[in-house]
């Protein structure tokens, strides 16, 4: 989905195999909404193996050569900023700069993406987006300048994300967390909040619903089951968060993706 501002263009990408192998001629501000792995190469010919984690921002400098490829891909919001004069004085230096856990960045895109779906009005998304890429810059610029925590306690992360995912439809605790990460419950609540943007409460609902929004927009399922396959306790629980979160009930966001 694309929203064309006077100054920019916002996509929101799907949850889908993708494979990139570009340069772009303009500036670009994204966010992972959900876990991506796959092989890339930026400003080089190397390619590696990458694990992009939900809540990881990356600003890539216009002219930068870019190979990206998943299986699956994940969501994810993009900002092609057509006219950088619009932030005098916050552009970047250097090719790509990545900053994770940014819980004000996190909140920011998520209110973007609600935007885009609901096709809402663009002075509010032109505002909403200029805010985020402010906020983006801002931030990057501050990480340079102080190592961060994140890659401390990346691997147990890890297996909480990767358990968190095999377990979508089961109750999981805070404390069944922390043990697994063989962490006190605020120890682990603040690590896992710094590497991802989102308590671990959040981000178990964002997959959910991330788990859901694919099954109404491919599957024929009645919502009732779309909710408990996705871990909600019920249709009026999937209903709410719905909507709380994007704007719109089952229905309509079913409707949404069939008119497309």
């Amino acid at each position: 989905m694309q929203a064309d501002l006077r100054w920019a263009t916002l996509e929101l990408l799907p949850s889908a195999p993708y494979s990139v192998n570009s340069t772009s001629d303009l500036p670009t501000l994204g966010l992972a909404f959900a876990r991506q792995r796959g092989v890339h190469a930026i400003a080089s010919d190397r390619r590696q193996d990458f694990d992009a984690w939900p809540g990881e921002m990356a600003y890539t400098a216009a002219g930068v050569p870019l190979f990206s490829e998943s299986g699956h891909g994940g969501e994810y919001l993009l900002l092609k900023i057509k006219e950088p004069q619009v932030i005098p004085g916050k552009t970047m230096a250097g090719p790509r700069h990545i900053l994770h856990g940014d819980k004000t960045a996190v909140k920011l895109a998520a209110e973007l993406r609600s935007l885009i779906l609901c096709k809402a009005d663009t002075l509010l998304m032109e505002e909403r987006a200029m805010a985020w890429l402010l906020h983006g810059l801002s931030s990057l610029k501050k990480a340079r300048s102080k190592p961060g925590r994140y890659q401390l306690e990346r691997r147990v992360h890890a297996s909480i994300l990767d358990y968190m995912d095999a377990n979508l439809t089961t109750p999981i605790s805070l404390e069944e967390l922390a043990n697994l990460a063989d962490m006190s419950l605020l120890h682990f609540l603040r690590s896992f909040s710094n590497a991802t943007g989102m308590t671990p409460h959040a981000w178990l609902t964002e997959r959910r619903l991330q788990h859901a929004r694919q099954s109404l927009q491919y599957d024929k399922l009645p919502v009732a089951a779309i909710a408990i396959d996705s871990g909600f306790s019920h249709q009026s629980h999937l209903g709410a968060t719905l909507k709380q979160k994007l704007g719109m009930s089952p229905q309509q966001y079913r409707k949404l993706y069939k008119s497309r």
